[in-house]
């Protein structure tokens, strides 16, 4: 059974540490998972005061085009010196506030997966990711990697919350291939709400059977909350990754996640890979065959 191909991981950088973890973690996927290229990328927005005079402003552009091709060679460093020197990693510079810049490219690339570092904030009822990242992770029709602190060396326990749903189906599919990428072990979980539906009957029997070989499986049901009761047993049992599928709607005029995703989004403490409805087409085929001077600065980065 083939595992599947990221054959292009998009790493959006803000050159954080938490973008050093996001390159790792991408780096890692792509070495487990038949291989791939990284592209990482750097976004930033021009905008000067109204009272600048025509002369000034043009100077002040030139001055903003020529930091950006900076930034290209600071990525490179930032690569190099997160990866090491024969890293392989392709790098883009862009002018665009840093969440358009991030679905322009991605538009362009068609990633199978973004990876992206993210700024924790504290507190279960306050949003725990910086403005970028919940804006890709909400929008994005791509699956989605946040990487909030140091990756684990090695993916072993790969957690998959799952309802009666096939989008989860479609998220257990990609947890399944994920896990025999790196040989780890899976559990499949499903919380019984007060308030929602029964019990899926016999979660195993969702994985076919040649795909169930493919790395240790383990269904597990609990009741109460649902993110509640999914944070809880991947911060007691140490999970490397949870991969969670994260139904979306439309609100007005933007796009929003269901209240499941967003919250183990939030507050899981390891890196959450959402799937959705309208990620890559590409990627669904694959899974059926298978520091100088010139540095920008993370504050000028935009916080992600």
């Amino acid at each position: 059974m083939e595992t599947p191909r990221f054959e292009t991981i998009l790493v959006p950088i803000d050159f954080s540490e938490p973008s050093a973890h996001a390159l790792r973690l991408a780096a890692s996927m792509a070495e487990h998972c038949r291989g791939g290229h990284l592209v990482a990328m750097y976004a930033n927005w021009f905008e000067a005061p109204p009272y600048f005079t025509s002369g000034r402003l043009d100077e002040l552009r030139e001055e903003f085009r020529e930091s950006l091709s900076s930034a290209e060679n600071s990525l490179k460093l930032f690569a190099g010196s997160t990866l090491g020197a024969s890293n392989g990693v392709q790098v883009r510079a862009l002018e665009a506030l840093p969440a358009d810049g991030i679905r322009e490219l991605a538009l362009l690339k068609k990633p199978d997966l973004i990876v992206m570092g993210t700024h924790g904030r504290s507190g279960w009822n306050r949003w725990m990711l910086g403005s970028v990242a919940e804006r890709v992770v909400r929008e994005s029709p791509f699956p989605v990697l946040t990487v909030r602190s140091t990756p684990p060396a090695s993916i072993r326990r790969v957690l998959c919350p799952v309802h009666d749903t096939e989008l989860s189906r479609r998220a257990l599919k990609m947890a399944v291939r994920i896990g025999d990428c790196f040989k780890a072990n899976l559990t499949v979980l499903h919380v019984v709400e007060p308030s929602g539906s029964n019990p899926v009957s016999d979660l195993g029997s969702w994985i076919p059977t040649g795909q169930r070989g493919q790395c240790s499986v383990r269904d597990l049901v609990r009741h109460g909350d649902a993110s509640e009761e999914i944070v809880r047993l991947a911060n007691e049992e140490q999970f490397d990754l949870i991969v969670l599928g994260a139904p979306q709607r439309r609100f007005f005029e933007g796009m929003v996640l269901g209240t499941t995703a967003v919250r183990t989004v939030r507050h899981a403490h390891c890196p959450v890979l959402t799937v959705k409805a309208g990620d890559s087409e590409s990627l669904s085929v694959r899974l059926e065959t298978g520091a100088d001077s010139t540095k920008l600065s993370p504050e000028h980065a935009g916080q992600m």
